[in-house]
């Protein structure tokens, strides 16, 4: 088996590189959040597109359903919209933090929050200490954000 890799790293540096991950990480989920609700905005304006085609094309209603209900009468229609009058739909956003990956003790966080909170707690803890240069356990714990 090899050895272990030991090395001290400039506490300066890593500050730097962490900081510049946890920016990325905020500016990454900004950009998802307001394309999520670019999202929402494009969505409802398919569906309108939807009901537009069907309510003026009534020769496309297929079969009517019928259900009685307590408070009245419910009717549902079916209507088959061929794929060519059919508006484009939008894309989701995929979400770019979520999930994790390993088990157990191995066992590495992908969420959003879980992230920003270990970095940040990091960063912190970086500033307080009054050494130059960071040991190799505690480059190990931070290095996976890097």
């Amino acid at each position: 088996m090899g050895k272990g890799i030991n090395i001290k790293v400039s506490k300066d540096k890593l500050l730097v590189a962490l900081q510049d991950k946890l920016d990325l990480i905020q500016s990454t989920q900004a950009e998802y959040e307001y394309q999520v609700k670019a999202y929402e905005v494009a969505e409802k304006d398919y569906f309108e597109q939807i009901k537009k085609i069907a309510t003026s094309n009534p020769n496309l209603i297929t079969s009517v359903l019928h259900n009685w209900r307590y408070d009245g009468n419910r009717f549902e229609l079916v209507v088959e919209i061929p794929n060519s009058q059919l508006p484009v739909k939008p894309e989701e956003p995929k979400k770019p933090y979520s999930g994790g990956r390993g088990y157990g003790r191995n066992y590495v966080s992908n969420d959003y929050d879980d992230m920003v909170a270990d970095l940040t707690n990091a960063i912190r803890m970086l500033k307080l200490s009054d050494e130059d240069v960071v040991s190799t356990a505690t480059y190990a714990s931070v290095s996976r954000y890097l």
